[in-house]
């Protein structure tokens, strides 16, 4: 896996990313937290299915520390209880850029007599409050039907030529953190591996020439949508959400095998927990080399120790993990979430100039 600079069901790669935004208000029916038990928040359906076999349960039988889930996954309702000294979250997962922004302020620092991070990919322990969990990349898809010749779009470069692949492109709609300004970047000239600090006035002038022709889906569901539906030529979605929409909902879509931004989930705990040990205790457990296969085995992320063996998986599952396809591993570079978290503002003001302006 290449690194650049210093989501088997439906809720795919990109679950957390889309989950941040709900409301900050708890469920009524959320368990209270007793002695001996654990609350874990994250985005709830699939995901935390997943989260709760591979993980959760497991921990519970092994400890005796009941783990009580809450789906109501939100920043702001994190930052709120810390500020407010009312902690009932023990652990969460987080974006990578958030737990560096949040880093001593909402969040504990590991403890790292507790949390062995020692077989996890180093490329992805970027803060100091965060133990990476998962990761999910963002590719290029390309519509078959949109390009039937022999030339097919491969990586960034086709992405922007819109001479020689003419047709709407689809990209997230949200800012941060996008990885269209790493691509604009590579599609530019920039070398992969020479792409931080990003050079943004270069990206946002490279972005400006296929604004007419981009599309924005708001959620991983939409991604899918829009490849099931046909409705695009190209997208950078999701590796999960493009192997719902074309393993399992048969899409009409490859993979453009070029460069793919690979981004992490790390999980964190929130300042002012009552018993921080056993919320490290539980992130420790999480880092399980087995147990991350079977997170795999269960919905398509891939796992960041890696020690984690990956055996029994769908052949059509294969085909969009950098872990069991040399193709799309050599395409992979890490997004630098420390750039992320402090140029996040500034992104977000000129995304928002162009496209909302």
């Amino acid at each position: 896996m290449k690194t650049t600079g210093n989501a088997l069901r439906l809720a795919l790669a990109g679950t957390l990313a889309s989950a941040v935004v709900l409301g900050g208000c708890g469920t009524a029916d959320q368990p209270r937290q007793s002695a001996g038990s654990l609350t874990f928040m994250s985005g709830g359906g699939a995901y935390l299915d997943a989260l709760d076999e591979a993980f959760l349960k497991p921990f519970a039988k092994d400890t005796g520390i009941a783990v009580h889930n809450d789906p109501t996954l939100s920043y702001a309702k994190i930052k709120t209880m810390v500020g407010a000294g009312k902690v009932t979250i023990d652990v969460t997962p987080a974006e990578g850029y958030w737990e560096i922004q949040e880093c001593g302020k909402t969040l504990l620092p590991l403890d790292r007599t507790l949390v062995d991070l020692s077989d996890i990919d180093p490329a992805l322990i970027q803060g100091e409050c965060g133990a990476p969990l998962l990761t999910y990349s963002t590719a290029i898809y390309y519509n078959k039907e949109a390009y039937p010749g022999p030339d097919k779009p491969v990586g960034c470069r086709d992405f922007f030529d819109t001479a020689k692949f003419p047709g709407k492109r689809a990209v997230r709609d949200s800012a941060v953190p996008n990885p269209l300004i790493e691509c604009a970047l590579v599609a530019d000239g920039v070398s992969p591996d020479a792409l931080y600090p990003l050079d943004l006035d270069r990206a946002f002038k490279k972005i400006a020439t296929i604004r007419k022709d981009l599309v924005f889906w708001a959620s991983g569901a939409e991604s899918t949508q829009l490849m099931t539906a046909g409705e695009v030529a190209m997208i950078h979605a999701w590796n999960g959400r493009a192997y719902a929409a074309i393993a399992e909902q048969g899409a009409g879509f490859a993979p453009a095998y070029g460069e793919a931004f690979l981004i992490y989930d790390t999980l964190v705990v929130p300042k002012g927990v009552r018993d921080p040990k056993a919320a490290m205790k539980l992130v420790d457990y999480m880092l399980d080399p087995a147990r991350q296969a079977k997170l795999t085995s269960l919905i398509p992320y891939s796992p960041s120790n890696k020690k984690a063996v990956l055996t029994g998986l769908p052949a059509p599952l294969q085909e969009f993990l950098p872990e069991t396809n040399p193709k799309v591993a050599e395409g992979v570079h890490v997004q630098d979430q420390r750039w992320w978290a402090q140029n996040a503002d500034e992104v977000t003001r000129r995304w928002q100039a162009m496209f909302q302006g």
